[in-house]
């Protein structure tokens, strides 16, 4: 753009604000060109050969021998005409200058100096003389800057009246940056440099040195940011700056020389850059590339458990404390509560996402060992079978889903993973528990006339003792059986609908029937008064002498009670309308679902069963929120039976080297048989077909025999890892969940509550400790939060500007003990606090939104004064 041109754009923009009225801003601009530069080209920019529009209207004056007689027919002649008056030379004196009072009342002088023209013209005119004499002196160090009209522009957006030559230059590097509008802190513009660097782009850093403002943009990171006060280089980089800020981050934020308050304000930035998970990645790269340099290696190797445990930048860290937590399990010198709080604290760090997965292998390994070990002294303890039974339902449980979470884990893990001696020495210590505990057990089998337990419900009464009482009362009722459901799954289940808002669920437990087998515990469940084996192959049943094999049978028993039946696949793919209307003409539904069962008795999928668990949950979920779409209020989950699952191939002990014989072997599983007048061996417990509460009325001499303890029998194409149909607790506790969803929120789920612990009001040195309190433990309802505290002070605008690092806090404790509850965060202050002595500021909390990366101020806080002693000023704020 050619110098007219420019000129003739700026006078447009004065002449633009004229409105038509003879006092209006922009009818009269006042041009002066002391060295007459323009004298030639001035008719040209303005009047009716101007290129530009506004400028065509607009009449050409030049002060002569007479100003009266201008100032005549500026005012009198034509007061609404635009004029332009062009003063070339020096300027009068003011009180030679018979024209000032119009000078003074149509702005101010246009100036063809392109700096004075841009201050002018171009930055806010509320700027008082002395702020743009600032400005003045600062553009004439970096022309190069103002020689860009995009630029300027972009700069002019930014300015207020009242910046200084701090706010000047960082603003003009906020243009050189592209930073947000708005943006233009130290931090702000480290950050988008960082991210520069860390893709190799060394453009921001370039332009910041090509527009001459190296010298200030290093000389206030040494002054706010504390960087190289030791060696002052004379020359910094940006990777200078990268290492010396990993180095600084890897101590804590402090040296030899100086307390951690010293380095405050970058500790503070520091701590947003990390807790951002926008800038992860670039926090990741730049770790990545400063380990290297810093030669970190020896030093993380030689460091012990909890050292390490403090440490959280280098992904190198993870790596070699997993490395010692692996090492830690299998010799057995650390707690479970050590392990699952180290395993804790690294949620938040750098680089959990990549490690997650082996932090989850030995959380869950330590809590299965930690459990088996509590379980051992419950399991000696059973002196009955209704002890033994109830055990299992309240604790002994816990041992077999600790073990399936561990499973789970480790085939999720990564490979290679260090811990495989850990696995090995745990599925052994897990197939001795099963083994002692199906030993204690079977000891109270032996005492048994018939399969029952006092006290224990029969599966054979579900109907009657679940469903016909809430039909009698005219509710209808969803029973939605899962093949294969095992009480430790159902529990998951039951904890991860009740964590959820407005929904209800509890667990009881029922005895299996004997066998513990899909066929026939499906038909205890429906309505009946006898069961009997069919009289063809003795393993499908009947219920009251009708076939209940398949949803179609078991549908046309429940339409005798007005009920219906159908598979959850089947339900899941109905619409709305569809699923209203079964809903509607039934008063009792049975939804079938199978996946645990489908997958474990295929021989070639059995390993794969604990996934299967893990999907059962998300679709009984599924299930239940679609029934309750129905309007369905009254909801049960329950089982046909459990099951036994090793993760190892079946050792030589653990099958049954005996035989079965008898009279006529009709069925073999690896965990029943069932047959005519089965002889009595010591390998098995044998029940006849009233002892399980079977009719025999055909007289067939029908015997259930199943193997002792947890063996197996030898069934050539059977799968081996997973089984059912004995008598092992695991087997036979079946569950029972009751789920109802409220109308109202009254006790939905919430997240955890904790309060402040203010032991003072005062904060009187660069830092401050305080305790928070968790105030209850996290479960049921109750989920856990993560939060961040930082120190805020408050502006008389009300803008609010954090004058302290920011600590995330994790309120996660299950503890019910409140002194393992509580959590000390210890703030230090920044420089920027120094204008907030001697007024009150505020302790706030955020958190972030679920589901997004934008946080929200929580209520909680709490108010201290600042009363800070001598205040340095360091003379550098961006």
């Amino acid at each position: 753009m050619s110098s007219g041109e420019q000129i003739g754009r700026l006078l447009a923009a004065r002449f633009a604000a004229f409105d038509g009225t003879p006092h209006s801003e922009g009818r009269v601009v006042f041009w002066h060109d002391e060295h007459g530069e323009f004298t030639q080209l001035v008719d040209e920019i303005a009047g009716p050969s101007s290129s530009i529009e506004v400028l065509r209207d607009v009449e050409v004056v030049r002060v002569e021998r007479n100003p009266f007689a201008l100032k005549y027919r500026m005012l009198i002649d034509q007061p609404t005409t635009k004029f332009l008056v062009y003063l070339p030379g020096k300027l009068p004196n003011n009180e030679d200058n018979w024209l000032l009072d119009l000078e003074l009342a149509y702005g101010p002088l246009f100036t063809a100096d392109k700096l004075t023209m841009i201050i002018n013209e171009l930055f806010p005119h509320e700027a008082s003389a002395e702020t743009r004499e600032t400005w003045l002196d600062i553009m004439q160090s970096t022309k190069q800057f103002f020689d860009d009209d995009d630029l300027v522009d972009a700069l002019a957006k930014r300015l207020r009246a009242e910046d200084d030559k701090r706010d000047f230059q960082a603003k003009m590097i906020a243009v050189l940056l592209d930073l947000p509008a708005g943006e233009h802190s130290l931090q702000a513009i480290w950050r988008k440099l960082l991210a520069q660097y860390a893709q190799d782009d060394a453009d921001g850093i370039e332009r910041i040195a090509a527009m001459g403002l190296s010298d200030y943009h290093w000389s206030g990171t040494r002054a706010i940011y504390r960087f190289d006060a030791a060696r002052e280089l004379k020359h910094p980089t940006v990777k200078d700056f990268v290492l010396w800020l990993f180095r600084l981050a890897w101590n804590g934020f402090s040296d030899a020389e100086h307390g951690v308050d010293y380095y405050a304000n970058i500790r503070r930035d520091f701590d947003m850059w990390r807790n951002d998970p926008r800038f992860t990645q670039v926090m990741r790269t730049l770790a990545d590339d400063a380990f290297r340099e810093l030669s970190l290696n020896t030093t993380v190797v030689n460091m012990g458990l909890e050292e390490l445990a403090s440490h959280d930048i280098f992904h190198e860290v993870d790596e070699q404390l997993v490395e010692l937590l692996c090492a830690a399990l299998g010799n057995e010198s650390i707690a479970d509560s050590d392990v699952q709080r180290i395993v804790e604290s690294r949620r938040y760090g750098l680089w959990h996402d990549h490690y997650a997965k082996d932090y989850a292998i030995i959380a869950a390994a330590s809590a299965l060992r930690a459990q088996l070990r509590a379980a051992r002294p419950l399991m000696e303890s059973i002196a009955s079978s209704q002890q033994g039974f109830q055990l299992y339902a309240s604790d002994l449980y816990r041992a077999d889903g600790c073990y399936r979470k561990f499973i789970a884990a480790w085939k999720r893990g990564n490979a290679p993973f260090s811990g495989m001696p850990i696995a090995k020495s745990l599925e052994q210590e897990y197939s001795r528990y099963q083994d002692d505990l199906a030993v204690k057990w079977q000891s109270q089998i032996n005492t048994m006339q018939n399969w029952a337990i006092n006290e224990v419900p029969s599966q054979a009464r579900f109907y009657e003792r679940n469903v016909k009482k809430v039909t009698d009362a005219n509710k209808k009722i969803a029973v939605i059986i899962s093949d294969g459901l095992r009480y430790e799954v159902a529990q998951e289940f039951c904890e991860r609908l009740t964590a959820q808002s407005r929904w209800n669920a509890t667990i009881e437990s029922q005895l299996s029937t004997m066998p513990s087998y899909t066929q026939l515990g499906m038909a205890a469940l429906l309505p009946h008064k006898t069961l009997a084996l069919d009289a063809s192959e003795h393993y499908y049943v009947q219920a009251d002498g009708r076939p209940t094999d398949g949803k179609d049978a078991r549908a046309a028993i429940l339409a005798t009670v007005g009920g219906n039946a159908i598979k959850s696949d089947d339900l899941l793919h109905m619409k709305r309308d569809e699923y209203r209307d079964l809903v509607k003409h039934a008063n009792v539904l049975y939804v079938y679902h199978n996946a645990i069962d489908a997958t474990g008795d295929d021989a070639a999928n059995e390993s794969s069963v604990f996934e299967a668990c893990s999907r059962t949950i998300d679709e009984l979920d599924t299930i239940v929120k679609r029934l309750a779409n129905a309007n369905v209020t009254n909801m049960i989950v329950t089982a046909d039976h459990g099951f036994l699952y090793q993760n190892h191939a079946v050792k030589e002990s653990e099958w049954l080297s005996e035989t079965p014989s008898g009279d006529a072997i009709w069925q073999k599983k690896p965990r029943f048989v069932i047959g005519s007048n089965l002889a009595h061996k010591p390998a098995f417990t044998t029940f006849t077909a009233a002892q399980v509460g079977l009719d025999d009325s055909r007289g067939e001499g029908v015997t259930i025999q199943i193997p002792n303890g947890i063996h197996r029998l030898r069934i050539p194409g059977s799968g081996v890892r997973y089984v059912h149909g004995g008598a092992a607790l695991p087997e036979i506790v079946v569950p029972i969940i009751h789920i109802n969803k409220g109308r109202t929120a009254a006790g939905d789920a919430r997240q955890v509550e904790f309060r402040i612990l203010q032991s003072t009001d005062r904060i009187t040195t660069g830092q401050i400790t305080v305790d928070f309190l968790q105030t209850e433990p996290v479960g049921g309802k109750v989920s856990e939060r993560t939060v961040l505290a930082g120190l805020w002070g408050v502006e008389q605008d009300g803008n609010a500007v954090l004058i302290s690092n920011e600590v995330p806090l994790a309120f996660s404790s299950t503890s019910k003990e409140i002194a393992e509850r509580h959590m000390p965060a210890t703030f230090l202050l920044t420089s920027d606090a120094d204008r907030f002595n001697n007024t009150v500021i505020e302790l706030r909390l955020s958190e972030r939104i679920s589901g997004s990366s934008q946080m929200r101020t929580l209520g909680i806080k709490a108010e201290y004064r600042l009363q800070r002693g001598l205040i340095i000023d360091d003379g550098f704020d961006f």
